[in-house]
């Protein structure tokens, strides 16, 4: 009797308009959109944090993933009316990651997330890399780690 093959689901999303990714669903909250005036800046902090905005009476820290990750910011992406910010609960801690897109449901077997071929990677990319898998279509996903992400913004 053959043991049943692990899947685990994902949510992926866009980081720029080329470049893919995804995070375990067990890692996430929720999606919500936010318009960007209601997030309260914070001077003085890493470049890729966008400010602060009160999520259902709570204190919730916004972060341009992008930018963490060393890649093209939002802002310079285009004009939005609304962020996607997906809620990611690590370390007891829930941070909002502003995305350029949200995607689909990823499912994938153990076995389907390999070692990662891209050659231009940033470094803090790098470090949040656990792989990545090809969808239907052909084109990459990139695998994150949300403890990864979350230990980036704890290094300052």
């Amino acid at each position: 009797m053959q043991a049943k093959p692990t899947i685990s689901q994902f949510l992926s999303f866009s980081l720029t308009a080329k470049l893919q990714a995804m995070l375990p669903t067990d890692d996430l909250g929720e999606i919500i959109k936010i318009d960007p005036s209601h997030i309260v800046p914070i001077f003085d902090l890493l470049p890729a944090i966008m400010g602060v905005y009160n999520h259902r009476g709570d204190v919730l820290w916004v972060v341009d993933l992008a930018l963490l990750l060393e890649l093209k910011p939002l802002y310079k992406q285009g004009h939005y009316n609304s962020y996607n910010v997906l809620l990611i609960k690590k370390q007891n801690k829930i941070l909002g990651l502003a995305v350029r897109q949200v995607g689909h449901l990823v499912l994938c077997k153990k076995g389907q997330i390999r070692h990662s071929s891209m050659k231009e990677l940033t470094s803090k990319l790098s470090l949040c890399l656990v792989g990545e898998k090809r969808n239907t279509q052909g084109n990459t996903i990139l695998a994150l780690d949300g403890d990864q992400i979350v230990q980036l913004l704890t290094e300052v």
